[in-house]
C-alpha cells in the first residue's frame, strides 16, 4: 500500500469526496455483483471490454481526475500529480486495454462508503499496479516543428463543464501567472488624473470609518451579501458621478451574452448604460470575487479565470481586464491579458486602508484605456469604424466594420484572433496578438504577392496597435507563480515541462525515436482484414522506409523559455476581398438554394484553398502550418482570380529555410492538428493536407448536421470529440485508429445522410494520405519527392467528387 505523508493527509481532509462518487457506486455495486474472476479482463484482445464496464471506470476515473485532491496530490511513482497519472488510466480504458482486476481494489471501496484516506490510497496502489503491468508506448522524438500549447477555446457549448473548461483553462495559465508584481499599484492606481479624488475620498471616508486601525463598519463577517451592502452604501456616498457603476448579480439570470450561465459577485459597468436589472458580458468592465471561506488560490483564480473568458469572448478586442480578490480582510488586484494574469500581491485591507479604498475608487474611476477597453476601434451611433494605414508611406483610410465578428476564440491566452467583414462586403479585418519573434502576417502578405501566389487574400492596410510590453511597461515580474501541483518555471524549455502536463484530461507526450504506433483491441485482424494489397502499395511505403533508416537529424520541439513572460503584439489587418467562414456553408439564405447546392460549395471551397496552398508552398515558398475551418473563407470567384475559397491568417506561417522564430509557443486548433504535428515531428506541407482533410471531415460530421436540419441519426456524442479532448497520447490514438480501416468507418457512420456523396471522396483521400507499411504501421508520414504526388491526387479527388456528384 502506498504510504501517505502528513501533507498528503492534510490535502485529502481540505477537498472531502463528500457525494462526487454517489453516481458511480451503483453501477460499480452490479458489476461487483456480477464478476467472475477473468471474466473481465481487457488487455487488447480481439475480443475487447465490456462497454457498459468501460464506461463506468471511465466515469469513475474522470471524475476522480477532476476533483481538487487528485490535482494537489503527488503520485508515487514520478513528479507528476494524480490527475495526470489517472488521465493516462482513463485513456487506457478508454482505448479497452486494461484489466478490471487492477480496479477490483477500488471499485469495492467505492461501493463500501469506505473514508477518503482509503480511497486515495487505493487510487495510489492502482497508479503503482498499472504502471507496472503496462508495457510503454513509444513516439518518434521530436523535430523543430509547430509548437502546441493548450487553450480552452475548442470547446463550445454544452461542451463547456466546469470541469472540463477549468482542466483547460489552468493549463492555459499555469506558466504564466505571476503574483506580487513589482510596479503594480503605482502603475495602476496613482500619478493618474483621478488619484486627488481617489485621496479626498479616502480622507472623507477613513474620518468616518477607521478607527484602531481597522475598518470598523466594514461587515464582519464579510460574506457576499454584507459586503455588497457596505459596497453599494460607499458607492452613493462618494461615487455618485464616477464613470464606473458597481453591480451585482442576484441570479444566473441576470447576465445575458454567454453560452454559460454566471453569477457575479461584483463588476462594473459605464455609466449610463440603460437597464439596471439585466446586464450583458458586453458591458463589464472589472470583475471582483469576493469569499468568505478559506483562500484556494488555484481554485479562486480558476473562477475568476472562467469569468475573464467569458468577458473576452464578449469583447474580443479588449486589450486586458482588471479584477480582484477578496477574501475575509484580504484583497489581490488582478489583471488578464492575452499572455496570462498578474497580481499585485496580497494585502490587508485594514493594515493598508489607502490602497483598498484606492483600489476600490479607481476601478469607478478609470476611462476606457485604463481599463484595457478597445480604443483603436472608434464606436459611434452609425456602427463601428477603424482607421487604418494602406502604405507605408502614411496614407490611411477609414473603413466600416459589421457590428460582431464572424471569428473569434473563446480563451484567454491566446492570439486572440477576431475577424470583421467590412460593411460594404469588400474585405475583411482581422485583430491578432503574435508573438513579437514572429514576422507579422502583412509581411508574409507581401512576399506571397511579390512571388505570384494565387488564392491568398491580398492586404490592403496594416497598422500596428500596441504590445503586451508596452501594456505591461513600468512592471518589474518576478519567476511565474508556483502552483502546488508542481509546474516547471518559466526558464524551463517546453520541451521538458510539456512532460508534465495535464488536461481535462490532455497530459504529457512522450518523446522516443520508435514508432508511435500502439495497438488497440483488434487491430491485428483489422489490419488483416482491410490492408492494402502489395499492388496497392506505391514506391511511397518504399521510399518513406529508406527516410526512416536514414538517420536524418531530430531538433527540440519547443523553443527555450526566454525572458519572464510572452510578448505579443496587437495588429489590425485588412485584406480583401470579403468571405464568408468556411462553416457558413451551412448557411443558406436563398430558398432556391439546396443542401445539395451547399455541399457543393463546400467541396469547391476546400479544393480551391488547397490551390492556393500549393501556389503558396511552391512559388512563394511559404508554408501555413494552421489551416482549420477558421482559416479559410469562401469567396466569389469573380472578385478573388477565379478562386472560390481561399486562405488567410498567415500569422504562424513560415518561409522556408528561415531557420527558427525563437518564438515560445503557438496555439492551434487541436482538432485539426496532424498526428505527427501533435507528436512533435517537423511540419511539412503534407501535415498541412492532412489538416485540410480533417477539415472535410469535421464539416460534414460536425457542421453537417446544422445543415441538414434533421437531429434524427445525429450521435449523442460524436467520436472526433476525442480529436481535442483527453490526453496527448489519446488525441494521437484516437486520430490513428479513426484513419485505420475500421475506425475510419465508424467516422463517416457520423455523416448525415445527405453527405453519403463526401463519403467516396474521403475514403480516397483518406488513401492518398495514409496506409499500411509492411510492418503493419499506419504510414502517416511525408513521402520523399515532389510535393505534387499528393497535391495532384487530391485535387483530381476533389474534381471528380463535384463533376460526379454535383453535374452543372
Amino acid at each position: 500500500m502506498a504510504k501517505l505523508s502528513q501533507n498528503d493527509l492534510n490535502i485529502i481532509a481540505e477537498h472531502p469526496l463528500d457525494t462526487s462518487l454517489d453516481q458511480v457506486r451503483e453501477p460499480l455495486r452490479k458489476i461487483e455483483q456480477s464478476y467472475k474472476p477473468g471474466s473481465l479482463s481487457f488487455d487488447g484482445v480481439a475480443d475487447g471490454p465490456d462497454l457498459g464496464h468501460q464506461k463506468v471506470l471511465s466515469r469513475l476515473l474522470y471524475t476522480l481526475q477532476g476533483h481538487d485532491v487528485a490535482l494537489d496530490l503527488r503520485s508515487k511513482i514520478g513528479n507528476n500529480d494524480v490527475a495526470n497519472e489517472l488521465s493516462k488510466l482513463f485513456g487506457l480504458v478508454r482505448s479497452g486495454r486494461y484489466n478490471y482486476e487492477h480496479y477490483r481494489a477500488l471499485s469495492r471501496l467505492v461501493v463500501k462508503k469506505a473514508s477518503d484516506v482509503d480511497i486515495w490510497n487505493a487510487v495510489l496502489d492502482l497508479i503503482i499496479t498499472v504502471s507496472r503491468t503496462t508495457p510503454p508506448t513509444s513516439i518518434p522524438s521530436s523535430f523543430d516543428s509547430t509548437p502546441v500549447t493548450i487553450s480552452s477555446s475548442s470547446f463550445q457549448g454544452s461542451e463547456q463543464t466546469r470541469q472540463i473548461i477549468e482542466s483547460a483553462m489552468f493549463y492555459e495559465i499555469k506558466r504564466c501567472t505571476y503574483r506580487n508584481v513589482d510596479g503594480f499599484f503605482e502603475k495602476y492606481f496613482e500619478g493618474r488624473r483621478w488619484s486627488c479624488k481617489s485621496k479626498e475620498i479616502y480622507n472623507a471616508v477613513k474620518k468616518e470609518q477607521y478607527r484602531d486601525e481597522r475598518w470598523t463598519d466594514f461587515p464582519d463577517p464579510p460574506d457576499g451579501d454584507a459586503v455588497w451592502k457596505w459596497l453599494s452604501h460607499f458607492q452613493d456616498n462618494h461615487l455618485s458621478g464616477s464613470p464606473g457603476v458597481f453591480y451585482t448579480t442576484a441570479s444566473t439570470s441576470d447576465l445575458t451574452g454567454a453560452e454559460a450561465r454566471r453569477q457575479l459577485d461584483v463588476f462594473t459597468k459605464r455609466r449610463g448604460i440603460d437597464n439596471t436589472e439585466k446586464h450583458n458580458w458586453k458591458d463589464v468592465r472589472i470583475i471582483g470575487e469576493v469569499k468568505q471561506s478559506k483562500w484556494e488560490l488555484k481554485k479562486i483564480l480558476l473562477q475568476l479565470t472562467r469569468y475573464m473568458r467569458d468577458a473576452f469572448t464578449a469583447q474580443p478586442t479588449r486589450r486586458f481586464i482588471h479584477g480582484f480578490f477578496l477574501h475575509n480582510t484580504t484583497m489581490e488586484l488582478w489583471v488578464f491579458d492575452r499572455s496570462g494574469p498578474y497580481s499585485s500581491g496580497e494585502f490587508s485591507i485594514h493594515e493598508e486602508p489607502e490602497k483598498f479604498i484606492q483600489a476600490i475608487t479607481g476601478y469607478a474611476l478609470m476611462d476606457d484605456e485604463e481599463l484595457g477597453l478597445d480604443t483603436f476601434t472608434e464606436m459611434h451611433n452609425e456602427g463601428r469604424f477603424i482607421t487604418i494605414s494602406t502604405d507605408p508611406t502614411g496614407k490611411e483610410k477609414r473603413m466600416q466594420l459589421d457590428e460582431a465578428p464572424f471569428v473569434k476564440q473563446r480563451a484567454v491566452v491566446c492570439r486572440g484572433t477576431t475577424c470583421f467583414r467590412s460593411i460594404d462586403q469588400l474585405g475583411v479585418v482581422k485583430f491578432s496578438w503574435t508573438a513579437d519573434k514572429r514576422p507579422p502576417e502583412a509581411d508574409h502578405l507581401r512576399l506571397a504577392r511579390e512571388k505570384g501566389v494565387e488564392g491568398i487574400a491580398k492586404l490592403t492596410g496594416y497598422q500596428r496597435i500596441t504590445s503586451i510590453s508596452e501594456l505591461r511597461s513600468g512592471l518589474t515580474f518576478p519567476s511565474p507563480h508556483q502552483f502546488r501541483s508542481g509546474t516547471a518555471s518559466a526558464s524551463t524549455s517546453f520541451s521538458q515541462t510539456q512532460q508534465s502536463q495535464s488536461f481535462g484530461p490532455i497530459q504529457n507526450l512522450s518523446i522516443s525515436r520508435t514508432s508511435s504506433k500502439r495497438k488497440r483491441p483488434g487491430d491485428e485482424q483489422s489490419s488483416q482484414k482491410k490492408s492494402r494489397s502489395n499492388s496497392q502499395k506505391s514506391k511511397l511505403s518504399q521510399q518513406f522506409e529508406a527516410t526512416q533508416q536514414s538517420g536524418e537529424p531530430a531538433v527540440s520541439l519547443f523553443e527555450p523559455d526566454n525572458g519572464n513572460y510572452s510578448n505579443r503584439i496587437l495588429g489590425c489587418l485588412a485584406i480583401a476581398p470579403a468571405g464568408k467562414a468556411l462553416s457558413e456553408f451551412v448557411q443558406i439564405p436563398d430558398p432556391e438554394k439546396s443542401v445539395a447546392s451547399a455541399i457543393k460549395e463546400l467541396l469547391i471551397a476546400l479544393r480551391d484553398a488547397i490551390n492556393a496552398h500549393r501556389s503558396l508552398y511552391l512559388k512563394g515558398n511559404i508554408l501555413h502550418r494552421d489551416i482549420s475551418e477558421n482559416n479559410i473563407i469562401i469567396t466569389n470567384p469573380e472578385e478573388s482570380g477565379g478562386f472560390a475559397g481561399m486562405l488567410i491568417d498567415l500569422d504562424l506561417a513560415k518561409v522556408l529555410g528561415s531557420g527558427r522564430s525563437g518564438a515560445r509557443h503557438q496555439t492551434g486548433t487541436m482538432e485539426f492538428m496532424a498526428i505527427e504535428v501533435l507528436q512533435g515531428i517537423d511540419h511539412t506541407y503534407r501535415h498541412d493536407l492532412e489538416s485540410f482533410f480533417y477539415v472535410l471531415i469535421w464539416l460534414c460530421a460536425r457542421r453537417g448536421w446544422d445543415l441538414c436540419g434533421n437531429p434524427e441519426g445525429r450521435p449523442a456524442e460524436s467520436r472526433l470529440r476525442n480529436w481535442y479532448a483527453g490526453t496527448f497520447d489519446d488525441i494521437v490514438d484516437s486520430k490513428e485508429h479513426h484513419m485505420g480501416a475500421d475506425g475510419f468507418e465508424k467516422i463517416l457512420m457520423e455523416f448525415p445522410l445527405a453527405f453519403n456523396t463526401v463519403k467516396t471522396l474521403c475514403i480516397e483521400i483518406r488513401g492518398i494520405l495514409f496506409f499500411l507499411l509492411e510492418d503493419g504501421r499506419l504510414f502517416k508520414g511525408t513521402p520523399p519527392g515532389p510535393p505534387e504526388k499528393l497535391y495532384d491526387p487530391i485535387i483530381e479527388a476533389f474534381d471528380s467528387a463535384i463533376a460526379d456528384n454535383f453535374p452543372r
